[in-house]
C-alpha cells in the first residue's frame, strides 16, 4: 500500500515467515516521486504503527534536508 506525502511516498509491507506464513514484522520503503521515482530509504519495524511513524519521520527529515540545501 502506497501513501503519498508531498513529493515523497512510502510503501508498507508485512513480512511473513516463508515456512509458517506467520507475520514477522513490517518493512517500509520511501520513494522520491519527482523528477523520477526512486527509492531513497527503507527500514523495518515491529508493528505497522511503528513503521508508519518511522516512514513519516524519515520523510520529514528528508524534506528538512532538502530545504536546508536549497537555502
Amino acid at each position: 500500500m502506497r501513501i503519498h506525502e508531498g513529493t515523497y511516498a512510502y510503501d508498507l509491507e508485512q513480512l511473513r515467515d516463508p515456512q509458517t506464513q506467520l507475520p514477522l514484522h513490517w518493512k517500509f520503503k520511501i520513494f522520491q516521486l519527482r523528477p523520477v521515482e526512486k527509492v531513497v530509504c527503507s527500514g523495518e519495524a515491529e508493528t505497522r504503527e511503528d513503521a508508519e511513524k518511522k516512514a513519516r519521520s524519515t520523510i520529514a527529515r528528508l524534506e528538512t534536508e532538502k530545504h536546508k540545501s536549497a537555502a
